[in-house]
């Protein structure tokens, strides 16, 4: 006797922040450097949040990057490339 038959096909089930594709991948890029601003420079009141803020903020918790990191991806420049190259959400 033989067990039951194993399903078709398994769809593996990741937790974390979806990075979309296109326009979505765009905005959540500007939200996580929004996010990191406000971390490390300067807060930003929730009225002035971008739509993605929330979610951008998951993201990072999943880098686990520290502050000094963040500090360094505060600005433009290689910080914050390697910041949005570990996220995937490096402009192609």
């Amino acid at each position: 006797m033989t067990g039951p038959d194993p399903p078709g096909r398994l769809i593996p089930l990741t937790p974390g922040v979806a990075r979309g594709a296109g326009a979505r991948r765009s905005e959540l890029r500007a939200a996580v450097i929004q996010v990191v601003g406000h971390l490390v420079e300067r807060a930003v009141p929730p009225a002035q949040r971008v739509p993605l803020f929330d979610q951008a903020l998951d993201l990072l918790d999943e880098a686990g990057w520290g502050l000094d990191e963040l500090v360094a991806a505060a600005r433009p420049g290689p910080g914050q490339d390697a910041l949005l190259r570990t996220l995937g959400l490096m402009p192609t």
